[in-house]
């Protein structure tokens, strides 16, 4: 009776165990076939096939949608096959046990036995550090009926955000501070960051105005330099993207941005008019294409942007309200419209946003909040020239990286391997932990190369990452490589600790940066640029093909 009773456990411990490795051939993001392994076949070293559309895009749907958890959608499928809630359930808990040891955070132990509890409220008062403008755990505090209630009535602490991304880090008594502080001070003024910090990106922000110096005569000085630059009769555009690759004034930045898009003339003379003309072309787009929405051949392309406006940061009240959705709606679809080769691609939507903060920052006080400001109160003839604007803007942009939205989505494809080579010669002991452990790239760095990372950092390092971007030559492709190359390296020590496959995309998925200012996208930066310049003259450590 006792040998059948431990047979059975020992049955059970290896469904659970097998139910996480990726042969499942419902884990989403593979890029291998998830058929049976031949004996030919090795995990490590086995052959790899070329991907139809199909195989791709069913083995990274979940990578772009807000909706979807690689982890949850696995385990709902083990579900229906057959396998318990129960074992899915003690599965999933083993894995944020796991996961929570490594975690140096004190307030993510929240299971953890009154003495021990008692020792990590000691330590969080020595350590902890306020972070306003990170309020990433926000995420579930406007719902009441909300996936965490839920979990937790279950007797489970784990909840998702909204790009279903497990979250082991929710709010407790013992850091709602961070909370009340992001609430009082909406500015996010940035404190020294600490890395104890765990969770995911955050997905409520504040966005006012990222990476303000201070030192006062120092923003002075480099704001008159753009400012000669700017107002010279022909900007030097080579001299302005030397002067803004290590970050643009606020103050300049909306007219330093058009500039290096090549929306506006060097020449000043010429700026008005260009402008009026780009902007009487956008709305007669708008008439042409925009106001046809109804028609047959549109209402796909439509509907499509019309669902994904209202996930396009929803928690940031600024791209809640009825005049910005419709603005992203109109421009979007233009945009689809007149690019069929690619048309619109979950993901673009998020590249609109840095471009309007940033348009729209220009045209309000310094003293009001971004986030809240009500952009209907606007005159009509800003609002416009802010559409046409950010059109015009996220146009030049699509234009350099469009082989990333077109059928198959060659470009991303491409990029995801070049970013595997590169790791693998980098960072060798890391690049060889992630294939031990069977992590495949496409699985986390497709939303890396599809969004541009700006699922994994806080939009205000987003708009500071794009002056350099914009500085950069190819820099929407080629350099973001390079970036998403030392972004990973960023994690090796977090990421060398974790033992498991479901470790490790808890960690990769949820990588905590919430806390991210000016220092740490000046440091992403520098290693990008290290290593853009190791390898720029060696191409054969990048192949386009495997």
């Amino acid at each position: 009776m006792s040998t059948g009773l431990r047979s059975k456990a020992k049955e059970d411990e290896t469904k659970v165990k097998s139910f996480w490795k990726r042969s499942s051939p419902n884990m989403p993001g593979s890029s291998r076939k998830s058929t049976s392994i031949s004996n030919d076949f090795s995990p490590q070293h086995g052959p790899r096939h070329k991907l139809t559309f199909k195989e791709f895009e069913n083995h990274t749907e979940d990578a772009w949608d807000a909706t979807d958890d690689d982890l949850l959608r696995t385990a709902l499928a083990k579900i229906e096959l057959g396998s318990s809630p129960d074992q899915v359930h003690a599965t999933a808990e083993a894995v944020i046990a796991n996961h929570s040891k490594l975690n140096t955070n004190p307030m993510n132990n929240t299971n953890s036995t009154s003495q021990q509890m008692s020792a990590n409220k000691k330590q969080q008062n020595s350590t902890s550090k306020r972070v306003p403008g990170g309020a990433s755990r926000t995420v579930m505090q406007n719902s009441p009926k909300s996936k965490r209630n839920i979990l937790q009535a279950n007797g489970s602490q784990d909840s998702h955000d909204r790009n279903g991304n497990l979250d082991v880090n929710l709010e407790t008594n013992g850091n709602s501070h961070v909370l009340d502080e992001t609430s009082q001070n909406k500015k996010g003024v940035l404190h020294a960051p600490s890395i104890a910090g765990g969770g995911s990106a955050p997905k409520s922000q504040t966005i006012r105005m990222p990476m303000q110096s201070t030192n006062l005569a120092k923003e002075n000085s480099k704001i008159e330099k753009f400012r000669r630059l700017i107002d010279s009769d022909s900007t030097d555009l080579d001299e302005l993207k030397k002067l803004s690759w290590s970050g643009i004034p606020a103050a300049m930045r909306s007219l330093t941005w058009k500039l290096l898009s090549g929306y506006l003339p060097v020449n000043k003379d010429r700026r008005k008019t260009a402008l009026a003309r780009k902007q009487n072309d956008y709305f007669k787009f708008v008439k042409q294409f925009y106001d046809a929405r109804d028609q047959p051949m549109y209402q796909t392309t439509f509907h499509q942007i019309h669902i994904d406006i209202p996930r396009t940061n929803p928690l940031i009240p600024l791209f809640q309200q009825e005049a910005v959705q419709n603005i992203f709606e109109r421009l979007l679809f233009v945009w689809a419209v007149r690019h069929p080769a690619s048309g619109y691609v979950q993901g673009i939507n998020d590249l609109v946003t840095p471009f309007f903060v940033v348009f729209l920052s220009a045209e309000i006080d310094d003293t009001e909040d971004v986030e809240t400001f009500d952009v209907g109160s606007l005159p009509e003839e800003t609002q416009r020239s802010m559409e046409a604007d950010t059109f015009w803007c996220v146009s030049n942009l699509l234009d350099g990286i469009q082989d990333n939205y077109t059928f198959a989505q060659p470009g991303v494809q491409t990029k995801v391997n070049k970013l595997r080579e590169l790791t693998k010669r980098v960072d060798a002991e890391l690049h060889a932990h992630l294939e031990r452990e069977q992590i495949e790239y496409l699985q986390f760095s497709f939303r890396w190369m599809n969004n541009l990372l700006m699922r994994e950092i806080p939009l205000r390092c987003t708009i500071r990452l794009w002056d350099t971007y914009l500085a950069e030559p190819e820099g929407f492709s080629d350099f973001h490589l390079y970036v998403c190359a030392a972004f990973l390296k960023q994690w090796r020590n977090q990421l060398l600790g974790e033992q498991d496959f479901q470790g490790l995309m808890l960690m990769i998925q949820n990588v905590p940066t919430h806390h991210w200012g000016d220092e740490e996208v000046k440091v992403l930066l520098a290693e990008a640029f290290r290593l853009k310049y190791t390898f720029a003259d060696a191409p054969s450590h990048l192949p386009t093909h495997r």
